[in-house]
């Protein structure tokens, strides 16, 4: 008569459901980590792209550094023009000081 028990049957029920879940979890962990060394499943690692890429960004960063050349050479340029303006300034400022203006000589 103790087969009959339905606390007995629901007791081993549960428990089948507990190892079920279990033995669930450790398969779909194992599969996870195979599919973590193997790459991610559906997807096939393609090292045409990688290459493609690296030598994408190899040509921008020359670009860049063609770009940074030219704007270098441009302030140099502009300092240079600076520098000639200032002096300009400088020897407008001395003949101004030294020489009389044009109400006061009347």
């Amino acid at each position: 008569m103790l087969l009959l028990d339905p606390v007995l049957w629901l007791f081993v029920l549960s428990v089948g459901l507990l190892v079920v879940g279990v033995l669930g979890v450790v398969v779909a962990t194992r599969r996870a980590r195979q599919s973590e060394r193997m790459g991610v499943p559906g997807v096939t690692p393609d090292v045409g792209s990688d290459f493609a890429r690296i030598h994408e960004l190899q040509t921008q960063v020359k670009q860049l550094g063609d770009e940074y050349d030219r704007l270098a050479a441009e302030r140099d340029e502009l300092e240079a023009v600076l520098a000639r303006l200032a002096v300009l300034l400088e020897q407008v400022d001395r003949a101004a000081a030294g020489a009389p203006t044009s109400r006061a000589a009347r």
